[in-house]
């Protein structure tokens, strides 16, 4: 036991020393995964959210280091102070249990995608209960996921959103939830041909602002995100915010 406790402790202090040489580099860990088009390494500039963030640490003389991993990674990762934080995060009561959060980067509306040859009419519902008669479809480690759980509905997870997309061309599920944008990209990128036959529910899973979810561990961590603000503000004076947004054919 004893051996056991000495171990941790040297896991915890190997940690903070590399969270603080990073540091000392000049460089602030932050990651993220593949949510094109707001975030993924194969994009230029790595998608509209990433560069946000990215003029906002220029703004305020920060330079940053990204980091792609699975999102359920991305959050040990700050909840160990391994990284500064991950994005695009938004707030609920149990991540803010965990974590700070930085001012808000941009808005994101879930919805549940289907296949017109599967589903002939909009799928009308009010609560979680609604979709018992469906098969729905996800990806893991996303936050409707104990939603649906707690309203008894056993979800098909897969461990990305373009597997979750593909699944459900293949007629796996009847509903995929996924970020609006999200889904359209990758019936885009994968499904070009095809893009008629799918649909989306009207109303909508959710409207969230995306934010920076900040571990308490990071060293620093409160005066960062501090500075992240100030300098978030400054670009959206500067016009710098508009322009990246104008750039992926969005508005604020």
């Amino acid at each position: 036991m004893k051996k056991l406790i000495l171990v941790i402790i040297m896991l915890l202090f190997s940690v903070t020393i590399f969270s603080t040489l990073c540091i000392a580099k000049g460089k602030i860990i932050l990651v993220t995964g593949e949510w094109p088009p707001y975030t993924s390494e194969k994009m230029k500039g790595y998608g509209f959210v990433t560069e946000i963030v990215s003029a906002i640490f220029k703004e305020a003389g920060l330079e940053v280091a990204y980091e792609f991993y699975p999102w359920l990674r991305c959050e040990n990762h700050i909840k160990h102070g391994v990284a500064f934080a991950a994005f695009p995060y938004f707030i609920n009561d149990e991540r803010k249990a965990i974590y700070d959060f930085s001012d808000d980067l941009a808005r994101a509306t879930g919805r549940f995608f289907y296949l017109k040859s599967n589903i002939k009419t909009d799928v009308v519902w009010e609560k979680y209960e609604d979709f018992k008669e469906y098969k729905i479809g996800g990806t893991a480690g996303y936050w409707y996921q104990k939603a649906f759980e707690d309203a008894g509905i056993k979800l098909d997870l897969a461990a990305t959103d373009e597997l979750g997309i593909k699944k459900l061309r293949a007629g796996r599920f009847d509903l995929l939830a996924t970020d609006e944008l999200v889904g359209w990209s990758l019936i885009k990128e994968f499904f070009p041909a095809e893009s008629n036959n799918f649909d989306i529910v009207k109303k909508p899973l959710n409207n969230d602002d995306l934010r920076l979810m900040v571990s308490r561990t990071y060293p620093e961590a409160a005066s960062i995100t501090k500075q992240v603000n100030e300098a978030l503000q400054r670009i959206k004076i500067k016009g710098i915010y508009s322009e990246i947004l104008k750039k992926y054919n969005m508005s604020e």
